[in-house]
């Protein structure tokens, strides 16, 4: 009493909460996310404390604040567990929709275990209503995504549902042997609910083989069981089997017993299509014993509530018993009604079609070439084959994951293409930041301070003409991946000239430019030919040296393909300045931001940049210097 009085509280608050909520509260982040776990474990516990219109509701209302965020962790929830709530009551065209709509979202959770899970709750479905071909289709899914995925705990399940499915048409033996799996494994995971129910499973089987005693056996054990969790929904269904049993046995007063115990449970769980079956089977055992009154009463129940919920599967029988009832009392027409009615439901359920549907399935799984029509005793063979043919299955998954892996190369390359555009980005921001570096402007703006202090107007106005003009080369060209030819010389002589007026010698430079080259037409990246200069006059000490000079030569290749850069100089040569930058401890961030810019040109491009530097004393002991060459594949604006 205790108990009962402990769950009615634990209903009302929890329905008094989901009332009390204010619906102009759902914007509030956080508290949106709380009452969402908060409803759906309220409905969770409804539906386990038997009330499954309150779950609904309350499940509803999560779904509804679910939808407000948009976030497929609670979306995936609530629709599953309103998929439940609907397959409980009976409501079948619900439940699919709600389970169709959870699957997207545990898919984008990437939760295949809960994907599995769903996939086999649709074959439940589809079971409920007949249509076996359906069923094993997504118990078989079911069964590939718990054995990709190594989920070892949820295969009891499937097992389970396989061996009911075989016990449908009347393959004991097969129904059998998956039961025992499925037993093994909830015994191994300590599942009491999953034990209780396949001892459940095993009495039927027994009960089907008029193994009665063996059969009672099982059942015992699986209230035993079911006593340390107190489900009651099982203890409907086993004090059902129980009862059919005792009445398959002729021990009709043991059999009312226990179905009416069933009967009583039911109702109270509001497990709308379990009743269907107890009072088909109350009228079938009242009918046994000429309780035509009672016998009438409970299988006209049953066609009401059978209609209602679309139970095409169960129909046919109650029809032709209630036929049996009238011509025991010779009320032929009525008789006769029901007959009819019974025959022309059960030929439009169309189970030819279904059974072609079945033996198109079992075909696909053991050779997609094989299509034959079975009849509906034939079930078991075209089962048996299916089972053969998911050794053939393997094939197909390896096909499917060489398949997965040229597409995940193919994305890989994508993936790193985008990447190398990133890093593109960044190379233009660290090369702006290193060709206007502070030192330089530093210098150039006390440079122009000098020669105004000085009355160098003339001088003052020139050099900071030729500075304003190379800042705003360097800031246009850093946007672009290519420019005219003409645009980098212009830039270059500003850049060179600009240097000139920090040292103290005057450094010669010369550009040599082939003169059939168009310069406003070809193309070349902005600024990868100064970084190189800015060595040789920095690092190459032709600061120090008074006849320091530097040569840009730019000229075709032989085969006309490219054009080439040349970059002289009659410093102290690249091995020389490697040794001080050793023991300065110093590193050339220009160079080596202009090598990158070479590698991702290459990378983008099928025509590739070849780049070399010469110390000039490895080729003549004599000279002094380095000489930088890279070739450029001739681009014009067109291309």
């Amino acid at each position: 009493m205790l108990k009962i009085i402990s769950t009615v509280a634990f209903i009302l608050i929890s329905y008094t909460s989901f009332c009390s909520f204010n619906k102009n509260d759902r914007t509030n982040g956080k508290n949106l996310q709380e009452r969402i776990t908060t409803y759906l474990d309220s409905s969770s516990s409804l539906l386990r404390n038997n009330s499954l219109t309150k779950s609904i509701e309350i499940c509803n209302e999560a779904i509804l604040l679910a939808e407000e965020t948009e976030d497929p962790v609670f979306l995936s929830k609530a629709y599953k567990r309103q998929g439940i709530n609907y397959f409980y009551s009976g409501n079948i065209d619900s439940s699919f929709h709600y389970y169709n709509k959870a699957i997207p979202q545990f898919e984008a959770l990437g939760s295949k275990v809960d994907v599995g899970k769903v996939i086999g709750n649709i074959g439940l479905l589809y079971k409920s209503q007949g249509q076996y071909d359906k069923a094993l289709e997504f118990y078989l899914e079911n069964l590939q995504i718990y054995r990709e995925v190594k989920y070892d705990k949820g295969l009891g399940s499937v097992y389970n549902n396989l061996g009911n499915l075989h016990q449908l048409i009347k393959n004991l033996e097969y129904a059998e042997d998956y039961y025992m799996l499925a037993l093994k494994n909830f015994q191994k995971h300590s599942n009491s609910l999953e034990v209780a129910k396949a001892y459940c499973n095993l009495g039927a089987i027994c009960e089907k083989l008029e193994e009665y005693s063996k059969g009672l056996e099982y059942y015992e054990m699986a209230l035993n069981e079911n006593a340390k969790i107190n489900n009651k929904l099982l203890d409907s269904k086993l004090y059902f089997n129980i009862g059919y049993l005792y009445q398959s046995n002729k021990q009709l007063d043991s059999a009312l017993v226990y179905l009416q115990k069933s009967e009583k449970l039911r109702t109270e769980l509001e497990n709308f299509s379990g009743l269907v079956n107890v009072k088909l089977q109350l009228g079938s055992a009242y009918f046994e014993l000429t309780n035509y009154t009672l016998s009438e009463k409970y299988l006209l129940e049953a066609f009401d509530l059978a209609k209602r919920l679309e139970n095409h599967l169960l129909l046919p029988d109650i029809l032709f018993q209630l036929s049996s009832l009238y011509k025991d009392q010779k009320q032929f027409k009525q008789a006769y009604d029901y007959q009819s009615k019974g025959v022309q439901l059960k030929d439009s359920l169309n189970t030819i079609s279904i059974e072609n549907k079945f033996a198109e399935l079992a075909a696909t799984y053991e050779s997609e070439k094989k299509k034959q029509e079975f009849e509906l005793l034939q079930q078991r063979t075209q089962i048996q084959n299916l089972e053969l043919g998911q050794k053939n299955a393997w094939i197909i998954v390896l096909l499917v994951v060489m398949l997965l892996g040229v597409v995940a190369v193919l994305v890989s390359l994508r993936i790193n293409r985008m990447r190398a555009d990133h890093k593109i980005m960044d190379l233009r921001q660290k090369v702006l930041l290193t060709q206007m570096n502070p030192h330089f402007l530093f210098n150039s703006l006390t440079a122009i301070q000098s020669f105004i202090l000085d009355e160098k107007n003339d001088d003052a106005n020139n050099y900071l003409s030729r500075l304003a003009s190379l800042v705003r080369g360097i800031l246009e060209n850093s946007r672009e991946e290519f420019v005219s030819l003409r645009t980098e010389i212009q830039t270059l002589e500003d850049y060179i000239g600009l240097q000139k007026l920090r040292f103290e010698n005057d450094i010669a430079y010369h550009f040599e430019i082939d003169a059939t080259l168009n310069q406003d037409e070809v193309m070349v990246p902005p600024m990868l030919a100064q970084p190189f200069i800015e060595n040789a006059l920095i690092h190459g000490k032709l600061r120090n040296n008074p006849e320091a000079c530097i040569i840009v030569q730019v000229s075709k290749t032989k085969d006309h393909q490219s054009i080439k850069f040349d970059i002289i100089d009659n410093g102290i040569g690249i091995e020389e300045a490697k040794k001080q930058f050793t023991q300065t401890n110093h590193k050339s961030l220009a160079t080596s931001i202009a090598l990158d810019r070479v590698k991702i040109y290459n990378f983008k491009s099928s025509k590739k940049m070849n780049f070399e530097i010469v110390d000039l004393k490895s080729i003549n002991q004599n000279k002094s210097g380095t000489k930088v060459s890279y070739s450029i594949p001739i681009l014009t604006p067109s291309k």
